[in-house]
């Protein structure tokens, strides 16, 4: 039985569109895949804190308003994660990337660049509350 974890998944908007990641082809999870940035929420953390320091390893960005999207199941082949999907608004600085092969954004209506359908899911939930 695989274990089960939490992760958040931070949706990250700017002029129409949002900014993914190409995952390292030597990741564990999902290796080479084009996501929505996050990880793994530690020992001790709760949901927003993991937002607010995967957003800083991962891009250098800060952001202090996380709002609740969706919260959708992944499996992988070690692992089930329960994935908490999370806006971040009025975000600051320029993302850099640090952790990935690179970072793109992407036209919102491009969502066929995201290799998995949960992220696909949790970026038009976000766009329909926008309407």
């Amino acid at each position: 039985m695989k274990k089960k974890v939490d992760v958040v998944a931070l949706i990250i908007c700017k002029d129409k569109k949002v900014l993914l990641e190409k995952r390292k082809e030597n990741r564990r999870n999902d290796p080479s895949k084009i996501a929505i940035p996050g990880g793994h929420v530690k020992n001790g953390e709760n949901l927003l804190q993991a937002c607010r320091r995967e957003l800083r390893e991962e891009l250098d960005l800060q952001c202090n308003k996380f709002t609740f999207v969706t919260k959708i199941l992944h499996s992988t082949p070690s692992e089930e994660q329960v994935v908490h999907y999370y806006s971040c608004e009025n975000w600051k600085g320029t993302p850099k990337c640090k952790e990935a092969e690179r970072i793109l954004w992407v036209d919102t209506k491009r969502l066929e660049y995201l290799d998995f359908e949960e992220d696909r899911q949790a970026i038009t939930e976000l766009l329909n509350r926008e309407k």
